[in-house]
């Protein structure tokens, strides 16, 4: 879902996706917080901490493109399909794709911690989401199943999101828990034995549970233009911690943007 040097496959956005708060239900695509446009474009800069062994914080420039259509949405990197909507529930499927930063290894040989493991190829997840509504926001559960070969791992995310409105500023405080499988763990974490060094040991993936929880700020400038910033934090479980080649308990996100809605 970002495009940077590292997008780690924990759903924080995984990381940082709000959905509409009332008492009707709207359009699957918008969260609390957002406008009821259907196209916006923009853009956001920002800085992720990476929890690989030897790096530091890697800044990104992102673009932001979404449709909100009454049944099929593109939004934080998922393209998505509502195929149930209630008063207060809705589900639909989803596909998204997962990135890494040893996708490529110009960006980590120089890193000794690193240098000498295989790239990791970016996937593409397919699942399913459901989505209630309540009167302080909106709960949303994502199942989603690695399609691409790489893996077959799985992952579970569920995100409640709350949502303030004052005038023209809304704020949405958010808070979830991920589960990570064993094999996509090992996907992204892991390392083999052919990688193994007398400092790097083998490392197996395990199942890893990961709690997250921020804030998303958005500001109406005009009817069109809006600015957003949001602050992330990620609390990594025991199965990519005890990875050799991850060096952190936690990734830090933060981010400001400015999107046109039309």
């Amino acid at each position: 879902m970002l495009t940077q040097k590292m997008t780690t496959p924990i759903s924080t956005g995984f990381l940082l996706t709000a959905l509409l708060s009332g008492t009707a239900l709207a359009n699957d695509a918008i969260g609390p917080g957002d406008s009821d446009s259907k196209w916006v474009l923009g853009g956001h800069v920002g800085v992720m901490s990476n929890p690989y062994a030897g790096e530091n914080e890697d800044g990104f420039l992102m673009p932001n493109v979404e449709y909100r259509g009454e049944r099929f949405f593109i939004k934080d990197g998922e393209m998505g399909y509502s195929l149930y909507q209630g008063e207060h529930f809705s589900a639909g499927a989803v596909l998204t794709g997962q990135g890494s930063f040893l996708s490529d290894k110009d960006d980590y040989q120089d890193n000794a911690k690193l240098a000498g493991l295989k790239e990791r190829d970016g996937t593409l997840d397919l699942g399913f989401y459901v989505i209630k509504d309540t009167d302080m926001g909106r709960v949303r559960f994502t199942f989603l199943e690695e399609v691409t070969g790489e893996h077959k791992g799985r992952s579970a995310d569920l995100k409640y999101t709350f949502a303030y409105q004052a005038n023209k500023l809304n704020v949405n405080p958010f808070v979830g828990v991920n589960w990570t499988s064993a094999d996509k763990v090992d996907h992204f974490f892991g390392v083999s034995s052919a990688e193994a060094t007398a400092d790097r040991a083998a490392y197996k993936g395990d199942g890893s549970l990961n709690v997250y929880t921020g804030v998303r700020g958005r500001y109406e400038i005009t009817k069109n233009w809006d600015v957003s910033a949001t602050a992330a934090y990620v609390h990594l479980g025991d199965g990519i911690r005890d990875s050799s080649i991850v060096d952190e308990d936690h990734v830090l996100v933060g981010t400001v943007g400015v999107n046109y809605n039309f």
